[in-house]
């Protein structure tokens, strides 16, 4: 408890109960939690609200209340929260209002939430000045952010395999470029982009530059070939794969963007860590051909690659840089910008090993195989070379007297 009790101390001025529940009890619903420990043994005085729906959520979720009308009910009556964050329901005020209606003995509860919620407006001075910083919103996507969002993009790339020294390619190389993530700046920004789970595609991205944009930007549109037929689940017609074989095979670089849609939460959840067999099928095509196949993975978290590390000369990890992150990676594959980035977390290679924290040594958990890992914690190649040789001191320094 006690990083929550130093926030408390420092002054923070509202808390976020969560999805959770403990032991069968949701925190929603929990006096125990939101009352006894949060508000006594905290002296938490501060504005407590719900996470989107979860007081909805004791009924649609939880399945302990019979209606949403009866979550309503249960959670005002059992905790000391706030506020529902769900700005648009109106129908929360009416079930509020039956509650009180009920049992009207929960007013003087409801008004010490009302007077927590005025106490919080006054302290931010929204009765003085209801939009603060709105004189801020015509700055917004201005060129120094623009510049900002470029070079984080730039500095977070982690280059993780460059067999043979294959980047930085020389401008005058001809390319084909592939994968379902070549042209899609809404796979570079993932969910919580604009909306909960993000877009797909580049319509609500005016400003984006996906990895195909950033190549027409840097080398122009005769320097490479644009084809793509897979889908980001993995799905490629027979006609489409052909083609791109095809493709691959009268270029000596193929580079290949592929790995997650935009997701966010609950909706993103998967059971198997492994990217689609079909990208790793469609990377497998490609290599077969001669070609040397440069991979760059764009996504939230690390997949398990399979046999793409096998049949790629490249793999690079752009993670998910958003709007400007097709610009940055075309200026790393092309050397106009020296990778930098290191992994920050260790990268699997076997679902049995994947929740390695990286300052744990791994035997702790792989007793009896090799707890196999694709990239260490902190990896991170650039084009950059050094050279040690051995060290040797000058003259001591004369000590102090």
């Amino acid at each position: 408890m006690a990083p929550y009790k130093a926030v408390f101390e420092a002054g923070a001025l509202s808390v976020m109960e969560s999805y959770t529940s403990i032991n069968g009890d949701p925190v929603v619903a929990s006096s125990r939690i939101l009352n006894d420990l949060l508000r006594s043994d905290l002296n938490f005085n501060g504005v407590l609200l719900s996470d989107w729906n979860e007081i909805y959520n004791l009924h649609d979720f939880h399945r302990v209340s019979a209606t949403r009308e009866d979550a309503v009910s249960t959670s005002l009556q059992q905790t000391s929260i706030d506020m529902s964050m769900v700005p648009s329901d109106t129908d929360f005020i009416e079930y509020g209002l039956n509650m009180l209606k009920e049992h009207p003995e929960q007013e003087a509860r409801l008004r010490e939430s009302v007077k927590r919620v005025i106490k919080m407006k006054l302290q931010l001075g929204l009765y003085d000045n209801p939009m603060p910083g709105k004189e801020f919103v015509g700055m917004v996507g201005n060129d120094k952010d623009k510049e900002v969002a470029l070079e984080m993009a730039r500095e977070s790339i982690v280059l993780l395999k460059n067999e043979n020294n294959v980047l930085p390619l020389p401008k005058s190389a001809q390319v084909f470029l592939t994968g379902h993530s070549a042209d899609n700046v809404g796979y570079q920004c993932g969910g919580w982009t604009l909306t909960w789970q993000g877009h797909n595609g580049n319509v609500m991205f005016p400003h984006g530059v996906s990895v195909r944009k950033g190549f027409e930007n840097l080398v122009g549109n005769d320097s490479f070939t644009f084809f793509n037929g897979l889908q980001v689940n993995g799905s490629i017609s027979d006609a489409d794969l052909a083609k791109a074989v095809e493709l691959a095979s009268q270029h000596e670089y193929t580079i290949a963007a592929i790995g997650e849609p935009n997701y966010t939460e609950k909706p993103g959840d998967i059971d198997d860590p492994s990217l689609p067999e079909g990208q790793e099928k469609f990377i497998k095509a490609l290599s077969a051909t001669g070609t040397k196949v440069i991979v760059i993975l764009f996504g939230g978290r690390p997949r398990l690659l399979g046999s793409i590390p096998d049949n790629a000369a490249v793999i690079i990890d752009g993670m998910l840089p958003c709007e400007l992150g097709g610009q940055a990676m075309a200026e790393i594959l092309y050397g106009d910008v020296n990778p930098s980035g290191k992994l920050p977390i260790t990268y699997p290679k076997d679902p049995a090993n994947i929740a390695i924290p990286y300052n744990h040594r791994v035997t702790t958990r792989c007793m009896w195989d090799n707890c196999w890992i694709q990239w260490d914690f902190g990896a991170g190649l650039s084009y950059t070379k050094f050279n040690y040789s051995s060290v040797t001191t000058g003259e001591s320094a004369e000590e102090d007297d």
